[in-house]
């Protein structure tokens, strides 16, 4: 029986991707159709929701994938509604590190099997954050603002202004999975000293070699001269940052975040800001996303924030489609 699969591109997993890369894994015994999802306006919703951080309509869906075997998306809702609508799905994969836009309750119902892209976006992430932190510790960011408004500020000379070079930091990473490892080898590439926090992950050789440790979380916030998130969302690490936590950091921290606006309790971290003994904030994530516009913390002169493109590159794009596309050819071997 041949397999039908649909291929639900999308802005940023281009459906000209997906024709050459599935089938090299796939190879040509496949029914392979490939549309591009309408654009449509994302949907956060919120952690615990059945499906968020999706785009698109659920019926677009149904209707362009009515006779799949195989579906594999990007940010498309994938529902109950959807999954119940398609009778042959036997398998979904989905081009992100996190297949929250998917109910996954109902895959199981289903006996569906859902496979994802974890560490898709690894890479961008950690090259995004380095620069995020050479950015905020060097004021390169608030040397553009100023020049865009006719600025020509000598202040950043004075030695009270000026930024710690990466050398003579360290560097405390709160999670160290897949993108936390790439940022403390990146950075040790710089000669700082790097150290990090989880509960779930252990040194490695090659983590010893560069120096790096692991601590508690208390020893992190008051050795660290800046703080980069880079841990999953649970019940456990929601709101983390808050006021306990930043009563422990070092005087003038820096605080970064590519990871989730969940993690940061917003509100504690403008009262620190205001108080002025966090030195600066990098923040690509919010809660809720995007932020309010009059929200006062994207408008305070100490925080630097970008609308959660961390991810974004062409590379991370090109290693989703092949981890999916790698996952249905295995699926298809294991069910011949």
């Amino acid at each position: 029986m041949t397999i039908k699969v649909c291929a639900l591109g999308d802005f940023f997993l281009a459906p000209e991707l997906f024709p050459k890369r599935v089938i090299n894994f796939c190879g040509n015994g496949i029914d392979l159709t490939v549309h591009k999802m309408p654009p449509g306006p994302m949907v956060s919703g919120e952690y615990g929701d059945a499906i968020r951080e999706y785009s698109g309509k659920e019926e677009q869906v149904i209707e362009l994938a009515r006779e799949a075997d195989a579906l594999l998306v990007h940010i498309a809702p994938i529902s109950r509604r959807v999954i119940n609508a398609l009778p042959n799905l036997k398998f979904i994969g989905v081009g992100r590190g996190g297949p929250v836009n998917v109910d996954q309750a109902a895959t199981i119902e289903r006996n569906i099997f859902l496979a994802n892209a974890p560490g898709r976006n690894a890479g961008a992430v950690a090259e995004f954050t380095v620069g995020a932190i050479i950015s905020t510790s060097r004021k390169i960011a608030m040397g553009i603002q100023e020049m865009k408004a006719n600025e020509w500020s000598r202040t950043h000379y004075h030695y009270e202004n000026t930024g710690l070079e990466l050398s003579e930091m360290t560097i405390g990473l709160i999670g160290y999975a897949n993108i936390g490892k790439i940022v403390g080898r990146l950075l040790s590439a710089f000669g700082a000293k790097v150290i990090f926090f989880d509960p779930y992950q252990e040194l490695m050789q090659e983590d010893k070699k560069l120096g790096i440790m692991k601590v508690g979380l208390d020893e992190l916030c008051r050795s660290s001269d800046t703080v980069s998130f880079h841990t999953r969302l649970t019940d456990d690490t929601a709101n983390m940052c808050d006021e306990s936590f930043l009563s422990k950091l070092k005087p003038n921290c820096l605080l970064i975040n590519t990871a989730r606006g969940e993690l940061i309790n917003q509100k504690s971290l403008l009262k620190y800001l205001k108080l002025g003994s966090v030195g600066g904030v990098f923040l690509d994530t919010f809660n809720p996303e995007p932020p309010m516009i009059d929200d006062p913390l994207i408008h305070h002169p100490k925080v630097f924030s970008t609308p959660h493109i961390a991810g974004a590159s062409k590379t991370s794009a090109h290693v989703a489609v092949d981890a999916i596309s790698k996952a249905l050819a295995g699926w298809i071997h294991d069910n011949k």
